[in-house]
């Protein structure tokens, strides 16, 4: 059987193949991705859909914070332009859960401020006046006005959709096998048919069944709880939460639920529910919101996100070559989406990385 030829392939559907391939097919082209299990099913679904570059990013990381703040930036214009995404401009809170944990919360608004951030510092009352349910323990926090989130589920759907009105193309259940050079141009061998591409976007994350990267990714599991809502608006926005002893948990606002999470755990390819795991994610959303002692509980899963050592995004091309790789956006797939998405469309349209 022929070769089926491609400009533009991309291989591997989660966050980062879906919004290159969306970023390129709105330029005109049309690209093909090929997915080996259904597009946003690995690191995806480790995700609440927090854009909060305030919350993210450590002391160290100033190139990562300001990529994070111009990519939360970008994303009204990207919910105009996709529709549905559950984008919710609600900013974000943090919250010190005991008296020995606000030195840290103070030290990261100090921080956050140096870099030109909007960040509000909220004793208690202040913070129950906004947080109605949150326990009368909590001493202290922050609110950062210009964060949000979105629903990674919506997003998935709609970046597959406007891929495919705009002349793209996406295969699902189509794992490569083999990737091989040829001159300017590559074949890629799947199942079902063999493809020859003059561009070739690698975005496996960690799986990339039997292919050989060029750099380590490091697995990172990460679990989640979803439990119902007990109203609508009864969580505002997304609210994080800090405990010398235990680290950090979230509880994130959804349509007719609320996500819990979460965990970063260096467990191998292993995407197993713990008891350990969930036991911590219910306690520290329980020790900030006793209300939802009663909730009842809808889902429990895990996922893993690719992270590289240093724990920032990776961005490469084989010399030489029109063979790119996008991995190791750990945590931050969804909030980089933008930014990393516009950045590379234009790397392979014009050469040179904005």
């Amino acid at each position: 059987m022929p070769a089926k030829a491609a400009e533009y392939l991309i291989v591997g559907g989660g966050a980062a193949g879906l919004g290159v391939a969306y970023q390129l097919a709105m330029r005109g082209k049309r690209p093909l991705l090929l997915e080996a299990h259904t597009v946003g099913s690995g690191a995806m679904t480790a995700s609440a859909g927090m854009l909060s570059p305030a919350y993210e990013a450590e002391f160290q990381e100033l190139p990562l914070l300001r990529a994070m703040v111009e990519s939360r930036r970008r994303y009204p214009e990207w919910a105009a332009a996709l529709g549905d995404i559950g984008y919710h401009p609600s900013g974000t809170y943090e919250l010190a859960l005991t008296p020995e944990d606000v030195p840290y919360v103070q030290r990261r608004v100090e921080f956050e401020r140096q870099q030109g951030l909007s960040v509000e510092w909220l004793t208690g009352p202040e913070l129950r006046r906004r947080l109605p349910h949150l326990s009368p323990r909590i001493p202290a926090g922050s609110y950062a006005p210009d964060e949000g989130h979105v629903s990674p589920d919506l997003l998935r759907d709609r970046l597959a959709e406007a891929i495919q009105a705009h002349g793209g193309t996406l295969h699902e259940h189509t794992p490569v096998h083999r990737i091989e050079p040829l001159g300017s141009h590559f074949r890629v061998e799947t199942p079902a048919a063999t493809y020859e591409a003059d561009t070739l976007i690698v975005c496996t994350g960690i799986s990339a069944e039997g292919l050989e990267l060029p750099f380590k990714v490091y697995p990172v599991r990460g679990q989640m709880v979803a439990i119902e809502a007990p109203s609508p608006d009864w969580l505002p926005a997304p609210v994080r939460y800090f405990n010398r002893t235990t680290g950090y948990g979230y509880a994130v606002p959804k349509r007719g639920y609320i996500l819990l999470g979460g965990t970063s755990e260096e467990k191998g390819l292993d995407p197993s529910l713990t008891v350990g795991g969930v036991l911590d994610i219910l306690r520290r959303a329980y020790f900030a919101f006793p209300d939802l002692y009663e909730q009842r509980i809808l889902r429990f899963w895990a996922g893993l996100r690719p992270a590289t050592a240093s724990r920032t995004p990776l961005l490469y091309q084989a010399p030489g070559q029109r063979l790119y790789y996008i991995n190791g956006l750990y945590r931050n797939g969804i909030l980089l989406l933008p930014l990393i998405s516009e950045g590379v469309a234009q790397w392979l349209l014009e050469g040179e990385l904005p």
